[in-house]
């Protein structure tokens, strides 16, 4: 976790696949099943499901407005909701709780989260969708496990870490052919040569992350509230990141959401999400950190 590992998180994913067109997409559109969606039955469908996902390339601005915007879509359909954190590991929740009740500043509440050591891309992408969870007293939830953690589930695998130490998390499902697809093109792409060894480091890396998630949006999703997961695109995509996880949990109803700026008259891959949102192409001014970082994650 943190700026030196954010790869692993978004691996190659700032854009998704396209399908040769139909109708060109426009900006503020849902596409879905090759055609336009209204706003409105996107998000009804949304809201009946235990866990929605909205990915996100984390340092685009225009990525965290829209997840913004559809927070406040999904919280007008649903007053029993709460929002989870890629962003920040489970020691991080006491924070989050005193920033919700309205106990922290915004610089106390980076300071105890220790927010540039936990993740590492600039606050202000973030900060407006933490006052919109604080203005509705809707609960913020961490997602995530320290760096440390996650490289001892790796190191020593989940059955040799007691239970209390990984938080109740179980041994992830095995990857879907196409997942493990996917993560062999990121991993290629930091010119680390053909190193098995490495690479299934890498892949049990990123299924630590994404089943840590999964368990906390399950236990959050309980008692029938619907959980909102912030994460970056690659967990979302094809539902073979953390919904897959989620349904080895038990958990089925999720939902997944995805922002997408096209360059051409194509429109996304239906089964890339459940639905896709289409946005104004990014500016160069929308982004913070342009550059694929290099990963720290094992």
């Amino acid at each position: 976790m943190g700026r030196r590992s954010t790869s692993a998180a978004v691996f190659a994913c700032s854009l998704l696949p396209l399908m040769a067109n139909a109708d060109c997409p426009a900006p503020g559109q849902w596409w879905q099943s090759h055609q336009v969606v209204p706003n409105s039955s996107i998000l009804a469908q949304a809201a009946t499901h235990q866990v929605v996902l909205l990915g996100e390339q984390h340092d685009a601005v225009e990525h965290h407005r829209w997840q913004l915007h559809t927070l406040a879509g999904l919280h007008a359909l649903r007053d029993d909701m709460v929002i989870g954190l890629e962003m920040l590991p489970r020691r991080a929740q006491s924070a989050l709780d005193d920033w919700v009740a309205g106990r922290l500043t915004e610089d106390e509440l980076l300071e105890q989260t220790r927010w540039n050591e936990s993740w590492g891309f600039d606050a202000t992408l973030y900060l407006p969708i933490l006052h919109f969870a604080r203005i509705q007293q809707i609960p913020l939830v961490a997602l995530n496990i320290s760096p440390a953690l996650r490289q001892r589930l790796v190191s020593e695998g989940f059955s040799n870490v007691p239970a209390e130490q990984r938080h109740d998390i179980p041994a992830p499902q095995p990857p879907s052919d196409a997942y493990e697809e996917r993560l062999k093109e990121a991993f290629d792409q930091h010119d680390m040569g053909d190193n098995p060894e490495m690479f299934d480091r890498f892949t049990q890396a990123q299924l630590s992350w994404d089943i840590a998630m999964a368990k906390a949006l399950a236990d959050a999703s309980d008692d029938g509230t619907l959980i909102i997961g912030l994460m970056g695109l690659g967990h979302v995509l094809y539902d073979d990141g953390v919904a897959h996880q989620l349904n080895g949990l038990g958990v089925d109803r999720t939902f997944s959401l995805l922002p997408w700026e096209p360059t051409a008259c194509e429109t996304p891959d239906p089964d890339a999400a459940d639905a896709v949102f289409i946005l104004n192409p990014l500016a160069e001014e929308n982004s913070v950190n342009n550059e694929l970082e290099s990963f720290g994650t094992f």
